[in-house]
């Protein structure tokens, strides 16, 4: 899972880099940037609930939720 996490981070920072550099359009980059942020927060959560530390995977979880919320929102809206 540890890789997983380094993955998406750092696809997650390749896709907000390129939005800030006006490479790709901010429309397109910063929407994979969440979606990217949260499998990161999804993966960390995996490695808590491993470890017996539910508290800290719950909260991971809702932050992970409330990041697609949003992306979804700023999608749509």
């Amino acid at each position: 899972m540890h890789i997983f996490k380094k993955f998406f981070t750092i696809l997650a920072i390749i896709s907000g880099s390129l939005g800030l550099m006006n490479i790709v359009s901010t429309d397109v980059a910063l929407p994979l940037m969440y979606f990217f942020m949260g499998l990161t927060l999804l993966t960390t959560a995996k490695e808590f609930y491993d470890k017996n530390e539910k508290k800290d995977a719950i909260i991971s979880i809702v932050a992970a939720i409330l990041v697609y919320t949003a992306t979804i929102l700023k999608l749509f809206a």
